[in-house]
């Protein structure tokens, strides 16, 4: 007879729940849930959420977890009777309807598949962070979702999966050029996760173009087009005055030093307080605090103007959403004088779509301004790898990119070193001759 238990692995702040399936000598299959808890909310004798974890989010997984127990049951008892192979790939299967009703209609339009994969995506956890997908993730999927469905629009059709080839990787890309205004960068983020789609569709054994695997059916890019504050421009901003009545401006001016000298995504840059500095063995500050993109702990020094501004209030400033934010710094830095003249891109208000063009720079000031200042400022004064420290990009590849630089900026430094050495050579041969 055939038993059915959970259980949790490790003991570290989330765990995640697996699904134990023994039926006779021969199945034996321990496999991931995708749900997580906390130990402490867990009943380790009875394999179930304790009764006293009473807040509405332990009680929806407990029902999920009994729903998802009558589930396995009951495909169990009709799959066997079918002669279908009980493995880890069925029990995987089962695991992944029940979560995503979607994959049971076995549907090939692509938006379906879009948002099923989607679906997984939001209770999948990263094997190496323990995290589970984050939001700005998702919301990139749903962006994806609207256009194609902009584009099923334009072409009076739905599109099957077995359709996206070469022909719609080159449609989809005029369509999204001339009607919608994307950037080359926007086209290519939907390509890859289009392509994305496709090769997970395979693996779940639908159907795909072969074409779809071309290295044509690519994600074009272009370089960004950014702005960067630097140390002077900082330092204005800094020793501004504004209005008493204009306190918010003062605080989203205390932000945008804080992040410049941070490197903080704008996220995790509104988290912190206080309680995330702490001090080396010798008594120096440094900011610690979990990036929620990417699970890394981050260590930064305490630069002199995010001290002086916590000294001040006694805390890092008030939080603000990301919107305000990114309209009060461009206030704080026109008023500070930030207004020459650069190159950029600017999201048109009216059409919502970025345009190229020359602006006066407190224009294009946003909430990244920050993190690419931090990193612009500091590079060819500091090593690579300790900018990346702070940063977080795992390669110096992925550090330049960002920054917009190229790979063969390297050249300059072998010049002037062997245009040193040549020097040197000279001096002694001269040195040589003198005697």
């Amino acid at each position: 007879m055939a038993t059915l238990k959970y259980l949790i692995k490790g003991k570290n702040e989330l765990s995640t729940i697996y699904v134990r399936l023994r039926d006779g000598r021969d199945t034996d299959i321990v496999l991931s849930t995708g749900y997580t808890i906390e130990p402490k909310n867990w009943s380790e004798a009875n394999g179930k959420v304790k009764q006293t974890a009473s807040n509405k989010e332990k009680v929806n997984l407990s029902n999920n977890l009994e729903n998802l127990h009558r589930k396995i049951t009951d495909s169990l008892n009709d799959d066997k009777g079918n002669g279908t192979p009980i493995n880890k790939d069925w029990l995987s299967d089962v695991i992944a309807k029940f979560k995503n009703p979607l994959l049971e209609q076995k549907t090939e339009l692509l938006i379906d598949l879009i948002k099923a994969y989607k679906e997984e995506l939001k209770d999948k956890v990263n094997g190496r962070t323990g995290r589970k997908t984050s939001p700005a993730t998702l919301r990139n999927f749903n962006t994806t979702i609207s256009r194609i469905e902009k584009f099923e629009t334009f072409k009076k059709s739905k599109i099957i999966v077995h359709e996206v080839d070469l022909t719609f990787h080159s449609e989809y890309s005029k369509f999204a050029s001339t009607k919608l205004g994307l950037s080359i960068n926007s086209i290519g983020k939907d390509l890859k996760q289009i392509k994305t789609i496709c090769l997970d569709a395979k693996d779940k054994g639908f159907d795909i173009n072969k074409q779809v695997e071309s290295r044509k059916f690519n994600a074009p890019s272009e370089p960004t087009t950014f702005v960067t504050l630097n140390e002077l421009e900082i330092e204005k901003i800094k020793n501004h005055t504004f209005k008493k009545e204009n306190g918010y401006l003062d605080n989203a001016r205390n932000w945008l030093i804080i992040g410049c000298w941070t490197g903080c995504r704008v996220n995790d840059l509104m988290k912190l307080t206080k309680n995330n500095i702490l001090l080396t063995p010798q008594g120096k500050k440094f900011i610690r605090y979990t990036q929620s993109k990417t699970g890394k702990q981050v260590d930064i020094p305490l630069h002199e103007d995010v001290n002086q501004i916590i000294e001040k209030l006694g805390d890092f400033p008030r939080a603000i959403s990301d919107v305000k934010f990114n309209e009060y710094i461009k206030t704080a830095c026109k008023l500070a004088g930030i207004t020459e003249e650069v190159k950029g891109t600017k999201q048109n208000k009216d059409t919502h779509k970025k345009e190229v063009g020359t602006f006066q720079k407190y224009e294009l000031v946003r909430s990244h301004t920050c993190r690419r200042s931090f990193a612009t400022n500091h590079y060819n004064k500091l090593p690579n790898k300790l900018i990346m420290a702070v940063t977080g990009h795992a390669t110096e590849r992925m550090l330049l990119s960002y920054i917009g630089e190229t790979e063969n900026n390297h050249l300059e430094d072998y010049f002037n070193l062997w245009e040193q050495i040549d020097t040197e050579k000279a001096k002694i041969v001269q040195l040589n001759k003198a005697q």
